[in-house]
């Protein structure tokens, strides 16, 4: 069963307000057992917590890190010959000041610092707030700033032609085939039938996967933006000529409630 229209329709979003949850980029229950009997996200009651560096090890690393942040020591006022101290070939005054800022960062706030990181990291741990220490300073560098995050902060990426070249010439054809590619993966993850990322036989952590889907970035205007997730989505939204239209694409127990075809000629009609 198809439906489309103009604007999305008041009923559906009334009904759906309430299964709207909001959640981080993160979620915090990627060490702990949420209790689903699917495979997807079997593997995150066992995934190892991601350590914290020593501060030593830290400030060890720290000058080979930012030496692309200092100038050459080609554009020293020295007429640019270089010493052997150069590291990296990086101008020598400026290295020496940052690794003097880091022997005054170690005797001083250092520390602190990394004890205030070590017990933020051992909380979230125990009242299961925090999947790794990194979580959330990840969320607030996309979430936080007003800033565009197509534009300032994730790479652009282009798809190439599909493999059947009638499909990938024609733009409906080629874009019901990505859809329809995109509901059978978003079925999978509602089912948790996918078979979780992998690295050496090891499981990776599939926690983002939930917000993949029926999910979407709410502004706020006081504090970081939020993302809301609503699990129970089934539709895909598809927007023309600035006008929005959707159809249903997933049965409420998570099947695929359409087929390629199906879709195509949904967007046929909406060109037409």
């Amino acid at each position: 069963p198809t439906r489309h229209t103009n604007k999305m329709s008041t009923d559906y979003a009334a009904s759906s307000d309430d299964a709207l949850t909001t959640t981080n980029t993160t979620n915090s229950s990627s060490n702990s057992d949420d209790g689903s009997s699917g495979i997807t996200y079997a593997g995150q009651v066992s995934l190892p917590r991601l350590p914290i560096p020593s501060l030593e090890d830290t400030m060890a690393r720290f000058p080979a890190a930012v030496c692309a942040l200092l100038s050459s020591s080609h554009d020293s006022d020295d007429g640019g010959s270089s010493s052997p101290s150069d590291i990296h070939g990086v101008n020598t005054k400026e290295m020496e000041e940052c690794l003097a800022s880091i022997h005054n960062f170690l005797e001083t706030d250092g520390p602190l610092l990394q004890k205030m990181l070590v017990e933020y990291e051992r909380k979230g741990r125990e009242d299961g707030t925090l999947g790794s220490f990194v979580e959330e300073f990840w969320s607030d560098a996309y979430l936080a700033p007003d800033s565009s995050v197509v534009m300032n902060l994730n790479p652009f990426f282009v798809l190439e032609d599909g493999p059947d070249t009638k499909k990938s010439k024609d733009q409906c054809s080629r874009a019901a085939s990505l859809c329809f590619s995109a509901i059978k993966l978003a079925s999978s993850l509602k089912n948790e039938t996918l078979v979780p990322d992998a690295f050496k036989g090891k499981p990776l952590c599939m926690d983002q996967f939930r917000a993949l889907f029926g999910a979407c970035r709410v502004p706020e205007t006081e504090n970081k933006d939020t993302v809301a997730v609503n699990p129970d989505s089934t539709h895909v939204v598809v927007l023309d000529n600035n006008q929005m239209y959707f159809f249903q694409a997933l049965w409420p127990d998570g099947t695929v409630a359409v087929n390629e075809e199906d879709i195509l000629q949904i967007l046929l009609v909406i060109r037409a």
